[in-house]
């Protein structure tokens, strides 16, 4: 006959398993609280003294540091001078110096209540107090040779404070004699208290001090009468306050520098307690949330895991480039106990599956017509700044030929006549970007017309690294500068001047710097700051259209319109991390320097590096 076999249900079998799991863990928690509990208990005793010395120590270490200031304050020269003065308008300079002595001295500690000095003389200096509220310490010490110690303590300044004083004696060569005492009032409640908060127990244990005599100074009376009580009839380091029925473990410390005497008193059943109540509350909510969480995980894990599989699944096609997977979208089997989340995020994910490719083709489409748009206006914009060459420049010009014809220089006409036309041949036909040999071809024209202009006023020196000459640049940048040099700068100057033009590499940030320098008038540092504010503000007024913006900035900066006219061409083809930079000082010349990008004709097609990929260009953005 065959057994028959009990079946159960995997709930079932789940709630078995979770039923002797708890009763498991509960059993674990409560015996390993209860040797913890053990184990604290003995820690505590075998503890105490490390701890209680912690306490001691520091209150110990608070009256050396008191000892050390009360010696530093009574032999030091201000209150020596004090008490032997004699003189009484000396006397009250020396009272004015002891007592800022004294202040500063008090700053010390938080603790330092008062500081007295109490001459053999009747003479007495004070922060808060009055010579009465030391005379009955004055009497008990006078007559007698004693070292720093405690004299007692009183109410000083509305405080109770314990009084400390050390012996004043006089420095002088010769027979030692006392000059008076020093008396330091100590906030006693707050000294001991800090040495309690300074410990690192959240614990504050009880704290009794008494004197030589065995007087209860600081703490509770009824603890140290049952102190007292107890070493009648024991030897035991325990005491227990009847009151509260708290039983307390005891130290004593003694404080050899004034001869008190220290008691720290811990509560035994405070940490087992404490122990006690937090395992008991960790076993019960240990138990409670594991009894639901996996009641629920019984429910809901396995429908839901399988539903977030099948999701999962699906993602890691898409991602691995199913195109299949993405346009048919998800389809989850949640079996019989569904639930209405899943489904929720199923429909939506097929919807921004949806969405997405939509929103991807109108991206694409919408950035291929704005890099285009961007790309042509940024060109046409750069083509029309760069048009624009200086009418003054072409006035002057054709007024010069016409003086040369009227005096038959039929020579210097045809050579000023072939340089202009070189120029403006330059700039209208060509690439956008040419070689820096190429561009100083054309300075060098315009520098021939206006040396024919101007003769001897101004010479010209040239400052070019070997590397720099195949570098390519916007074309007609550097001549606007030239062309600002010599109006702006050397033609307003009554001395002749000099024209510095050179370019160098810079290798650690990939770029080439152009310099023109003159020695002309230069500008003031108003109208320096107001230039350098116009370009760094170039690229934030630009609007698109590069008419409006040149008719803009020559109506605010007509003097520096080919300034700025360089700059606007620089930021639209690198950034405005490329835009100029300018320094000047008046009466002394003008200084302006181009950086570009460093790429020679082997290295670039002559296309001009847009605006859009400064951040390939590492250089620094800092332009003054």
């Amino acid at each position: 006959m065959t057994k028959k076999k009990r079946l159960l249900p995997l709930s079932q079998q789940f709630i078995i398993v979770l039923i002797l799991f708890t009763i498991s863990s509960i059993g674990i928690i409560a015996s390993n609280a209860y040797e913890y509990i053990r184990l604290q208990t003995a820690f505590l005793d075998s503890s105490l003294e490390f701890y209680a010395s912690q306490l001691a120590r520091t209150a110990i270490e608070a009256y050396e540091s008191y000892e050390n200031v009360c010696f530093s304050a009574a032999y030091s020269h201000t209150v020596q001078e004090y008490l032997t003065s004699k003189d009484r308008t000396e006397k009250y300079e020396k009272y004015r110096q002891l007592w800022n002595q004294l202040n500063n001295t008090s700053l010390l500690s938080p603790y330092i209540v008062d500081i007295a000095v109490f001459g053999q003389d009747g003479t007495f200096a004070s922060l808060t107090s009055t010579a009465p509220d030391y005379q009955s310490f004055a009497d008990d010490l006078t007559g007698s040779r004693f070292s720093f110690c405690a004299a007692g303590t009183a109410t000083i300044n509305f405080t109770l404070c314990h009084i400390l004083a050390m012996p004043i004696y006089s420095l002088d060569a010769g027979e030692i004699s006392q000059l008076g005492i020093l008396f330091l009032a100590v906030d006693v409640n707050h000294l001991l208290n800090s040495s309690v908060s300074q410990t690192e127990s959240d614990y504050d244990p009880q704290i009794l001090f008494t004197d030589s005599h065995g007087n209860l100074v600081y703490g509770s009376e009824r603890l140290y009468r049952e102190i007292g009580h107890t070493s009648e009839r024991t030897s035991g380091p325990y005491v227990t306050d009847h009151t509260s029925s708290i039983n307390y473990a005891v130290q004593k410390y003694s404080i050899s520098n004034i001869d008190y005497s220290l008691y720290v008193l811990v509560d035994r059943g405070y940490t087992t307690g404490q122990v006690a109540r937090i395992s008991l509350r960790l076993l019960l909510g240990i138990g409670a949330s594991l009894a639901l969480v996996l009641f629920l995980l019984l429910l809901l894990y396995r429908p839901l895991i399988n539903s977030l599989k099948q999701l999962t699944d699906h993602m890691k096609s898409i991602s691995a480039g199913d195109r299949r997977s993405y346009r048919n979208g998800v389809n989850i089997q949640q079996g019989f106990l569904g639930s209405t989340e899943i489904d929720e995020i199923s429909t939506a994910f097929n919807d921004m599956l949806k969405q997405t490719d939509l929103l991807n083709h109108t991206i694409f489409n919408t950035y291929t017509k704005m890099y285009e748009l961007e790309n042509n206006n940024r060109k046409t914009e750069i083509a029309f700044l760069r048009s624009q060459i200086n009418p003054h420049f072409l006035y002057n010009t054709l007024t010069m030929i016409c003086g040369m014809a009227s005096a038959g220089m039929n020579d210097k006409i045809i050579s000023v006549t072939n340089a202009l036309s070189h120029i403006f041949r330059y700039s209208i036909k060509g690439s956008d970007m040419a070689t820096l040999t190429e561009e100083m071809d054309i300075v060098r024209s315009y520098l021939m017309i206006q040396e024919e202009r101007f003769g001897n006023r101004f010479r010209v020196r040239y400052q070019f690294s070997e590397d720099s000459y195949d570098c390519l640049i916007p074309k007609m940048i550097i001549q606007p500068l030239v062309e600002n040099a010599i109006v702006h700068g050397l033609e307003k100057s009554l001395k002749p001047g000099t024209l510095r033009i050179g370019a160098g590499r810079n290798p650690q940030h990939g770029y080439l710097a152009i310099w023109i320098f003159d020695t002309g008038v230069g500008m003031p540092a108003s109208k320096l700051e107001e230039l350098r504010a116009a370009i760094n503000g170039a690229a934030s007024y630009q609007t698109g259209d590069a008419t409006a913006d040149l008719a803009d900035m020559d109506a605010q900066h007509h003097d520096s319109i080919g300034i700025l006219n360089v700059n606007s061409r620089m930021t639209l083809y690198y950034g405005t991390n490329y835009s100029l930079l300018i320094d000047s000082e008046e009466g002394v010349g003008t200084n302006i320097q181009i950086r570009v990008p460093y790429r020679t004709k082997q290295e670039d097609d002559s296309e001009p590096v847009f605006k859009g990929e400064e951040e390939n260009n590492n250089v620094p953005s800092d332009h003054n």
